[in-house]
C-alpha cells in the first residue's frame, strides 16, 4: 500500500467512525424522545385545572375563598399552585388532613404560590389562616 493509499484509507476510517458516533448519538436520542412520548404518566392525572405536561391543581384565591371549593387528584406527588387576586399583603395557606393533622403551611409573602406534597387517598382542606371560611377540598382518589 502506498502512502497515498494509507493517508486515503485513514481518512475514511476517521469519516466513519465519526459518523458512527453521530449515529450512535441520534438512536440515543431517538429511544429517549420516544421513551418520553410513549410514557402515559407524562400527562395531568386528570386533576382539575391541571395543565398539560405539567401535574398540578390549580386554584384560585379571591374575595369569595377558593375558586374551584373542590377538586380532584390521584394519589401521589403533585403540585398545588395557587393563583392570588385578593390578597396583597403576607398570607399563609394551610393543607390539613381529613383527621385534622396540618400537613403543610406556606407562608406567602404576597402574590401566588405552588408547593409540592405527596398525598395517599382521602380528603384534604386548603384554608387561609386568617380567612377560615375560605376552604377548598382536595378530593385524592
Amino acid at each position: 500500500m502506498t502512502r497515498v493509499e494509507a493517508m486515503r484509507s485513514s481518512q475514511t476510517l476517521a469519516h466513519f467512525k465519526r459518523f458512527g458516533k453521530a449515529a450512535l448519538a441520534a438512536v440515543v436520542i431517538g429511544v429517549v424522545l420516544f421513551a418520553v412520548w410513549a410514557n402515559p404518566e407524562r400527562m395531568g392525572v386528570g386533576a382539575a385545572g391541571s395543565q398539560q405536561g405539567r401535574d398540578e391543581i390549580r386554584i384560585e384565591l379571591s374575595n369569595n375563598g377558593f375558586s374551584p371549593s373542590e377538586v380532584q387528584h390521584a394519589p401521589g406527588s403533585f403540585a398545588i399552585s395557587v393563583e392570588n387576586t385578593t390578597l396583597s399583603t403576607e398570607y399563609k395557606l394551610r393543607l390539613t388532613a381529613e383527621d385534622g393533622t396540618v400537613l403543610s403551611e406556606v407562608q406567602v409573602q404576597k402574590g401566588s404560590s405552588a408547593w409540592t406534597v405527596t398525598l395517599q387517598t382521602g380528603r384534604y382542606t386548603l384554608t387561609e389562616v386568617n380567612h377560615s371560611q375560605w376552604i377548598c377540598n382536595i378530593v385524592v382518589q
